[in-house]
């Protein structure tokens, strides 16, 4: 009887795990209707006004984006083409916000080595911003720097989530704070009126950040001292790569001027070699 025992017991945990699973799905489902499904309708009311102006009035935004090799201020780029975007108009649990931002022109960048090669197209890549690369290779068949040209678009997205399993609101960035990937968690409550403009300008760029961090003057010192570090470190990799660059450059037309010398010496040889014979 003891396989029987087990079996049974088995049952009655799974049919207990079944029904508990069952019940906090209620729950969730209950929270959603109650605190999660009136803020997400609020959202849709509201955005979807502004997204329909936005389309009407077309403002002329123009953020910066920090993807250029060469400055820290980065590339101006141009946003519009807004869109709206819902999976449920009368219990909406997800809903996006789209914008592009596009280039007046092709920009062309020269990055002068393997390792600034890499990591620049780890950083478009991150982005998401449509590149084509050439890689400039060594005798070896090695990278020792590529030119990258800059098309876009750059896609811009928001994605306002509510989620009855973590009793909350997820916002989620792409590409408009000043990372590619951001995510903010807020209660139900925390999601109001004010939230809902701060977002809006920080859509439309009047504001940079949805939630301004205050930072204490000893950790602002210390971000500052981190800061000039790493611009210390970005200066004396453009002056090692430039060296890098020269010695190549020198390399190169020594070996050049070597061949020249070879081939002249052979050349004459080949010319006091047929003078001998023609004596002889």
């Amino acid at each position: 009887m003891g396989l029987l025992d087990d079996l049974q017991s088995e049952v009655k945990k799974l049919k207990e795990d079944g029904l508990k699973q069952d019940a906090e799905l209620r729950a969730q489902e209950e929270f959603y209707d109650a605190q999660l499904k009136p803020v997400m309708v609020r959202v849709y009311d509201y955005f979807s006004e502004i997204v329909e102006n936005l389309k009407i009035v077309a403002p002329d935004i123009r953020p910066n984006y920090p993807i250029d090799p060469l400055e820290r201020e980065g590339i101006t780029l141009r946003q519009s083409d807004y869109q709206f975007d819902f999976d449920n108009v009368k219990n909406p649990r997800q809903i996006n916000i789209y914008c592009t931002c596009t280039l007046e022109k092709t920009l062309e960048f020269h990055v002068p080595t393997k390792d600034a090669v890499l990591k620049y197209a780890d950083l478009l890549k991150s982005y998401g911003f449509p590149h084509h690369c050439k890689n400039h290779l060594d005798k070896l068949y090695d990278i020792r720097g590529g030119t990258f040209l800059l098309e876009g678009p750059l896609n811009v997205h928001i994605r306002i989530l509510a989620h009855p399993a973590d009793r909350c609101i997820y916002l989620i960035f792409r590409n408009l704070e000043d990372q590619p990937n951001k995510r903010y968690k807020f209660s139900p409550e925390a999601v109001d009126d004010v939230l809902l403009e701060r977002l809006a300008r920080v859509l439309i760029r009047e504001e940079s950040k949805l939630v301004e961090v205050q930072v204490s003057d000893d950790v602002r010192g210390e971000l500052r001292r981190q800061l000039e570090q790493e611009k210390l470190r970005n200066e004396e990799d453009l002056a090692q790569a430039y060296l890098h660059m020269e010695a190549e450059k020198l390399a190169e037309e020594e070996a050049k001027l070597i061949n020249r010398t070879r081939k002249a010496i052979a050349e004459r040889i080949d010319k006091a070699s047929k003078i001998i014979k023609n004596i002889k």
